[in-house]
């Protein structure tokens, strides 16, 4: 269930590994999504590892290469790192892919089309098909309204943020803080030069990162609060919410807007356990990234590649029950490993929550004396470059929280 980089990763490599794969989306591609559109360094490892002749065709569309990050405290105080640095972790390449998801989209499921998947674009999934207390199946439902029972061995839920699987399951959870954001495609900003942006203000924060063409990703986030109060849409004073913020100011015009705003969230919800007998959730489905990382892509590939590895295998001897990576452990708690609750390139438990309340606005602010008072370029460059390199996902973790990386934060 769902065609976007999860769903339709997932159903290339299970179909590549023998598996009858049908997969169902309502919509139809190629279609625009809100996201930030950055494909973080470790992904490219990924796309290689796809085949296919996924990685060409992303370098053969209309795409920007993104060589770090930087981050602006709200007086207007900025910290870049890099991708390449001195630190002893080098990434694939020395920048990361940022392209429109309408083309990325499309360019996977086209590979998983290829493979052997039946797609089937314009079908909403209304219901689970339940069989003695498992998952067998969907109920789904065409443009026309005509519905069909789809009996499967496995679901595999990839229908992201507002899962219709993960619902029906009842796993949802939420926890604050609870955003929204609003994204658009805008030409000719400027002063764009080769890294995203973050500029934190006092009660969100706005995410730059070109995506080829001369058009730049422009996300404003915000508390979900904000918008409940306001009258007016953010949407119809998108422009005026970016000019608070002092080094955005005067970079846009709104007549460069090419693509109408688009909306998501509310943020901060995931789901308590990625699988059950006959169900598994992949990607956003089982837990959403706030935008601020950049890591949901990066989180939705990687987690296809788990799901297919614990499939295929079951799948091929034709018993799923008991399958290893899907048995229930202690507790019931079942131990199929998904996306960052793998261990993580260096080898250390996952740390994403750690690294995430490292890299979120309050943070970024606390940088500001840092910054100011460090004003030695090696310095400021070793901490940026061991942030960004940690939510691109190709530096451990524990690089970020280790005592004299948390010692330059703090003194």
């Amino acid at each position: 269930m769902g065609g976007g980089p999860a769903g339709a990763t997932t159903a290339l490599l299970l179909a590549r590994g023998g598996a009858a794969v049908l997969l169902l989306d309502r919509a139809r591609f190629p279609r625009d999504k809100p996201c930030s559109e950055y494909l973080s360094p470790a992904t490219t490892p990924i796309l290689e590892r796809l085949g296919a002749g996924v990685l060409a065709a992303i370098e053969g569309a209309a795409h920007a290469k993104l060589y770090g990050m930087k981050v602006v405290a709200p007086s207007g105080v900025a910290m870049c790192g890099r991708f390449a640095s001195d630190h002893g972790h080098v990434p694939r390449r020395p920048y990361s892919f940022a392209l429109s998801r309408a083309r990325f989209d499309a360019i996977l499921l086209r590979a998983a089309e290829r493979a052997g998947a039946v797609i089937q674009e314009g079908v909403a999934v209304d219901d689970l098909v339940w069989d003695r207390g498992s998952v067998a199946g969907v109920v789904a439902r065409s443009c026309d309204g005509q519905r069909v029972t789809c009996n499967a061995r496995v679901v595999v839920g990839a229908d992201g943020l507002h899962s219709v699987v993960a619902r029906r399951l009842g796993l949802v959870r939420t926890s604050p803080p609870r955003r929204i954001a609003f994204t658009a495609h805008v030409t000719d900003v400027a002063g764009v030069d080769g890294v995203g942006e973050l500029h934190v203000g006092e009660r969100g924060y706005v995410g730059l990162g070109p995506i080829g063409g001369g058009v730049t990703t422009v996300a404003l986030v915000v508390p979900r609060a904000a918008v409940r109060r306001r009258r007016q849409d953010f949407r119809a004073g998108f422009f005026a919410e970016l000019e608070r913020y002092p080094a955005l100011s005067g970079r846009f015009e709104r007549r460069r807007l090419v693509r109408d705003v688009l909306a998501t969230g509310p943020f901060g919800q995931w789901a308590r356990r990625p699988a059950v007998d006959g169900a598994l959730l992949v990607g956003d489905a089982a837990d959403f990234f706030d935008p601020f990382t950049g890591q949901g892509i990066y989180s939705a590939l990687r987690g296809a590649e788990l799901a297919a590895d614990c499939l295929v295998p079951g799948l091929a001897r034709g018993v799923l029950t008991p399958c290893p990576p899907l048995r229930s452990g202690e507790g019931g708690r079942h131990e199929f490993p998904l996306s960052l609750r793998e261990r993580g390139p260096g080898g250390e438990d996952p740390s994403r929550e750690a690294v995430r309340s490292l890299s979120g606005p309050l943070p970024a602010t606390m940088l500001e004396p840092y910054v100011r008072a460090r004003r030695r370029e090696f310095a400021g460059k070793c901490l940026a470059d061991l942030l960004v390199g940690a939510t691109g996902n190709f530096v451990p973790a524990r690089r970020v929280l280790a005592p004299s990386v948390l010692a330059q934060l703090l003194w």
